[in-house]
């Protein structure tokens, strides 16, 4: 009886103690390096601890096999902290450069897989949010689901007031929380524009699914259920606002994605009703008149300059560059910085390049070979499972709206990694990892599956 009561009191904990860690994700976790992702960093290892323990003790929340992609990434840093032979340290050409600099200096390296091991220890833990939320969302059930996507909508929501709070009090508000920012734009929880339009992008395509969803699954025409339409017509067009408001070129082409692939997903419901297209259509018309006034001009101003002279585009050759150079064992996670300014001998002294606004060439630069390996089954399960998730036919509809909103939204992750890093901030890839497990049918659905079996 102990052990039944621990179990059931471990299993009532696990929810709200996934929706702190969302919830802190994306609150607290806008930039990089601060006490808030450490913060969230603890408080996922212990929701991983918890999940994990109940799939041991509790046959009705075992993990199911997809659990195992969740091993993908952090075997990355993981085996990029293990110790090698020289013969294998010195397999590129800029190891064995480094290696004549140490010699120079008298230091003898680490011989480690990382050229940066505390960077790559860095990066392990800021892994540790986005496994936390995918693990446990694979033991909950679509309830709670719902429940967590209703987390994401309402900190979006929360950011775009918060946006049009900073644009009113200017670029130096309090309200913008962090101290390298963009400060004429609206930024929300974040310290970038273009993540915190990232974020709008990824939850728009629930409310317009769910919108649609809703009206067409709906018994009568009251005042009620009109109230509940404009509710949601008027969220649609408030994150495409906020969107607006960001001033974010890739952010603006991700909300146009964002609602180009969820009209298929509307249309494709179950029960649907007349009036499902009009909707969207009214969502997408008020969401344009509310940008038109509010933030035209700020975006033009944005389109006037030409996208291909922005210095980011030349940091992806640069990147590749040195990644060749650093093959096969790449720099390790957390090297782009240091291997990059090797490179970069035209920016000026005080220019910070952090990051080299393309994750995919960032990735190949710091993982190397290794790197590629991990990342194909990763590819590959996200095609697979989304292939199978949006043309399931025994998934309530409950079930394929956040199967369709996750697919739109990691989706959209996928293509901003083309021109920036989102999954390099701790409330993107904690979204990224809760998205993923919306792929997989929710534990209700796995059990009374194996119900049927037996």
């Amino acid at each position: 009886m102990p052990q039944a009561a621990t179990r059931t009191a471990i299993a009532s904990l696990q929810w709200p103690l996934a929706a702190t860690l969302l919830l802190l994700c994306l609150v607290l976790g806008g930039g990089q390096g601060t006490l808030g992702d450490a913060l969230c960093q603890a408080l996922a290892a212990l929701l991983i601890i918890t999940t994990l323990w109940r799939s041991e003790t509790d046959i009705e929340a075992a993990l199911p096999r997809a659990a195992w992609l969740a091993l993908l990434p952090l075997a990355l840093p993981l085996l990029q902290l293990l110790p090698v032979p020289d013969a294998l340290w010195l397999s590129s050409p800029a190891r064995v450069e480094i290696a004549a600099q140490l010699a120079t200096a008298g230091i003898e390296p680490t011989h480690r897989l990382s050229l940066v091991p505390y960077g790559t220890q860095t990066s392990l833990a800021w892994l540790l949010p986005a496994v936390a939320l995918f693990l446990a969302a694979l033991q909950f059930d679509v309830r709670q689901r719902l429940r967590l996507v209703a987390v994401l909508l309402a900190v979006a929501v929360a950011g775009t007031v918060l946006g049009i709070a900073q644009l009113a009090g200017g670029p130096e508000t309090a309200l913008r929380f962090y101290t390298i920012t963009n400060p004429t734009e609206a930024v929300g929880f974040f310290a970038n524009r273009n993540h915190f339009a990232s974020q709008l992008a990824l939850a728009l395509p629930f409310v317009l699914i769910g919108t649609a969803a809703w009206w067409s699954a709906r018994r009568d025409n009251s005042h009620a259920a009109l109230l509940w339409l404009l509710a949601g017509v008027g969220l649609a067009a408030l994150l495409i606002l906020g969107l607006a408001m960001a001033r974010s070129r890739g952010g603006l082409l991700l909300g146009m994605v964002a609602i180009a692939l969820s009209v298929p997903a509307v249309l494709a419901l179950r029960r649907q009703r007349g009036g499902t297209r009009r909707i969207i259509a009214v969502i997408v018309a008020v969401g344009l008149l509310l940008s038109v006034q509010f933030a035209l001009f700020g975006i033009l101003q944005r389109f006037q300059n030409d996208p291909m002279d922005d210095a980011r585009f030349q940091y992806a050759p640069l990147t590749v560059q040195a990644a060749h150079d650093h093959a096969p064992l790449g720099t390790g996670l957390g090297g782009f910085r240091r291997a990059f300014e090797a490179y970069d001998v035209d920016s000026p002294g005080y220019a910070y390049i952090n990051h080299a606004h393309n994750d995919y060439a960032e990735l190949w630069l710091e993982g190397g070979w290794l790197a590629l390996a991990l990342a194909l089954p990763l590819a590959g399960a996200f095609v697979l499972g989304s292939w199978r998730a949006w043309r399931r036919r025994d998934a309530s509809a409950r079930e394929q709206l956040l199967a369709r909103g996750a697919i739109i939204g990691l989706l959209g992750l996928a293509l901003h990694s083309l021109a920036d890093y989102p999954l390099r901030t701790t409330a993107l890839i904690a979204c990224a990892g809760l998205l993923a497990a919306l792929l997989s049918p929710p534990r209700s659905h796995r059990t009374h599956t194996q119900m049927q079996r037996t």
